[in-house]
């Protein structure tokens, strides 16, 4: 692994796993990476105050960020001081029975400090209405007969700030969780949610195809994305890439 030297600390230019000390500047990362996403904005739009709207954005990724290094797989790639290049999150296919929901993991991952930081819509939104939600909809696609017995890895979040344009950083996170966990398992697949139809293409060189798209919140005349609603594309990557679109076997 490179590494670069700044005012006497030196920091990794390549991919390695992240740990808890990293999920602050993990969360700076992600919050940059998704400023404009029309989720983020969905269920943080009733914080009026620009600067605790920031922070509690912030917050939700850093405690997505720590959950997931302690039940599933955190991946960093290239830093500075203050951010990563790119950051994922993976769930793995028994996070959730090893405690991922647990009150236990929830505490160590800070969601009780998100819950008393927000209003009492954005609680609502993020701890019994959207998210939830999306949870609910992954178990029903997983459960129709194409995917069902499945060992199921989840991309819950990957983003990218400005700097790693060009670099081939996605690629490098595929390669790595493919080659290292997803692919040894013929029996895995892995699964994603995205915010935004411009990444579609962007998933599909990486042979993940489009299930079904899910709306969350309300999708009416005039309504507004990432005010009144936000659109998740659902995609799916059959073990090894193998097409599941016009078949069973995966």
């Amino acid at each position: 692994m490179s590494t670069a030297t700044t005012n006497t600390t030196t920091y990794s230019t390549g991919l390695r796993l992240l740990t808890l000390d990293d999920a602050a500047k993990a969360a700076r990362t992600l919050y940059q990476s998704f400023r404009n996403d029309a989720l983020a904005s969905l269920l943080m739009n009733d914080i009026q105050d620009p600067q605790l709207r920031q922070a509690a954005e912030t917050k939700m990724y850093e405690c997505y960020v720590r959950q997931h290094i302690l039940k599933g797989v955190c991946l960093g790639v290239g830093e500075d001081a203050s951010t990563f290049e790119t950051v994922a999150i993976f769930a793995t296919p028994t996070s959730e029975d090893e405690g991922m929901f647990s009150f236990a993991t929830m505490m160590e991952s800070k969601y009780n400090e998100l819950w008393d930081m927000v209003p009492p819509a954005t609680r609502e939104k993020f701890f019994s209405g959207l998210v939830p939600l999306l949870h609910d909809s992954c178990e029903r696609i997983l459960h129709e007969p194409r995917f069902r017995n499945k060992h199921c890895w989840t991309l819950v979040y990957v983003g990218s700030v400005e700097r790693s344009r060009g670099k081939g950083n996605l690629r490098k996170v595929f390669s790595y969780m493919f080659d290292r966990y997803i692919d040894n398992d013929p029996d895995s697949i892995c699964y994603l949610e995205s915010s935004s139809p411009v990444n579609i293409p962007i998933y599909e060189r990486f042979n993940f195809h489009l299930v079904e798209n899910i709306v969350l919140g309300n999708k009416f005349d005039g309504a507004v994305e990432g005010k009144d609603f936000a659109v998740m594309n659902v995609m799916i990557r059959g073990n090894k890439g193998r097409e599941w679109r016009d078949t069973t076997k995966l």
